[in-house]
């Protein structure tokens, strides 16, 4: 590979990175978070109002919030559909998301429903997922791999286009990434809640070049193979027990295996006590749902178990006897 006509030669050795330069197309548009990737696209369509899931994080609200559109809530029902009683304007648009990963079919009914010129899909769950012709499709690859930010969008809007200005502030979020090499996730636990903190207050910006690079070292295949593996590892114990019709083959790499028990397990605490930190996807939904819903359960008695690159079948096998099913 021939070196850069702007690249320094010789001086100090930096990290050895390996180099997969086919990781991400050259169609995706490569911003500084999926945010940015929201505000991006709400900016360039001129969206005036937006159609957002109650069940999803501030994060997405915020950004839809910080442009200035209207928004209003739409509730998903137990196979992650859109509410069969929601009607969408024509001047506005309406965003679906892909759950964990798992969601596909879904997001197929929702486009074919509201029409692809309508339509905005959140794929940060659900990274290996291939755009299904939508306005845009957006990607968070740091909740795949560890990385200090990043996001991706996919779109053939010509409206859409990639922020000139760089980002230069990635290496102030590498902290608790290289701790997690050599430490136990707690003891940098707090440097990231402050990178993630940082990262909502990005303005729009392009990748950096840190993030860009660290990206291209990702073995997506090995990711994708593994995720897929250890997901349909758990299916084939835990379905009989879940209450989330989700379906898992190795076709789909998800974010982590839902899992909404239809028995008594262990709770989330119980699997934190024991070292399993399992997330909680979102406290914050709560203020916009009735209690006793398909949203309001999920965020109260949902666990979202990690069957990520990093683990194997004897992870998955652990897991599985610390949930404690009765």
């Amino acid at each position: 590979m021939s070196l850069s006509q702007d690249l320094a030669i010789g001086g100090y050795q930096g990290l050895e990175l390996p180099l997969y330069e086919v990781n991400v197309a050259q169609a995706m548009i490569k911003t500084n978070s999926a945010r940015s990737a929201i505000k991006l696209v709400l900016n360039a369509i001129g969206a005036k109002k937006v159609w957002l899931p109650s069940y999803t994080c501030d994060a997405v609200v915020e950004a839809a919030g910080d442009v200035g559109v209207t928004i209003e809530f739409y509730n998903v029902d137990a196979n992650f559909d859109v509410d069969a009683a929601l009607q969408i304007q024509e001047d506005e648009y309406i965003f679906v998301i892909d759950y964990f990963g798992l969601c596909g079919e879904a997001i197929k009914r929702s486009i074919s429903r509201f029409g692809h010129k309508k339509t905005i899909v959140d794929c940060s769950q659900a990274y290996f997922a291939e755009p299904v012709g939508a306005l845009a499709t957006i990607y968070s690859p740091r909740k795949f791999f560890g990385l200090p930010d990043g996001g991706l969008l996919y779109s053939q809007d010509s409206r859409i286009r990639e922020p000139e200005q760089r980002d230069d502030s990635s290496e102030s979020r590498m902290a608790h990434l290289v701790s997690r090499l050599a430490n136990s996730p707690e003891v940098a636990y707090q440097q990231y809640l402050d990178a993630e903190k940082s990262i909502s207050m990005l303005p729009v910006k392009r990748m950096s070049r840190l993030t860009e690079r660290l990206l291209q070292s990702v073995d997506n295949d090995r990711a994708r193979t593994a995720r897929a593996r250890n997901a349909l590892y758990l299916q084939e114990r835990l379905s009989q027990y879940n209450q989330l019709n989700v379906r898992i083959d190795d076709s789909v790499a998800p974010l982590c295996y839902p899992f909404l028990s239809s028995v008594k397990t262990a709770s989330r605490a119980d699997l934190i006590s024991q070292r399993v930190f399992v997330p909680n996807y979102w406290p914050e939904v709560l203020k916009r749902v009735r209690e006793g819903s398909f949203e309001w359960n999920l965020v109260t008695n949902g666990l979202f178990l990690p069957c990520d690159q990093r683990y194997n079948e004897e992870d998955m096998d652990r897991l599985i006897r610390l949930l404690a099913i009765k």
